[in-house]
């Protein structure tokens, strides 16, 4: 696996990792703290589409699920 991380000027970084599975998560970090989360459709890296929108709280609750420290 790799991350990928970029700058998107006047937005704020871009992230990406691409699943054992051939997904791309790809992740949006704005400036003014909101999150958005993409995936791809592994067999067609074109179709990108949005997941979530998500803040700071729920961030943290959802990588707390994801990491498994919430059980």
């Amino acid at each position: 696996m790799e991350l990928l991380k970029s700058t998107l000027p006047g937005v704020g970084m871009k992230y990406q990792l691409e699943t054992k599975s051939g997904s791309n998560f790809i992740i949006v970090h704005h400036e003014d703290g909101r999150r958005e989360i993409y995936c791809t459709d592994p067999e067609d890296q074109e179709n990108i589409r949005c997941i979530a929108e998500l803040e700071d709280e729920e961030c943290m609750l959802l990588s707390s699920i994801i990491g498994g420290w919430n059980e």
